[in-house]
């Protein structure tokens, strides 16, 4: 199992699976990009550094698409339509 010092790979899959949502992500290609971006931006603000096993960390969270998948669900119609931006009354 990959150490790290500040964050563990279930926190940064919940912050993946929070990202996901809210962007909408729904194939492992576009979940694969947001784990490679959630890490680089980990690297850069010194959250995560190279003596991690960056590649296993990477490897496991990108494995992890199939339980986000399960646990996201399906959007219902009426989440479809919903349009946060839409004022409301």
């Amino acid at each position: 199992m990959t150490q790290l010092d500040t964050l563990n790979r279930g926190e940064l899959f919940n912050e993946i699976s929070d990202l996901a949502r809210e962007q909408g992500v729904s194939t492992k290609e576009t979940w694969s990009e947001l784990v490679d971006e959630v890490l680089d931006s980990h690297l850069s603000l010194a959250e995560l550094n190279n003596d991690n096993d960056l590649v296993g960390l990477k490897t496991a969270l990108t494995d992890m698409w199939e339980v986000y998948e399960s646990s996201a669900g399906e959007e219902s119609p009426t989440q479809i339509d919903e349009d946060p931006e839409a004022p409301r009354a």
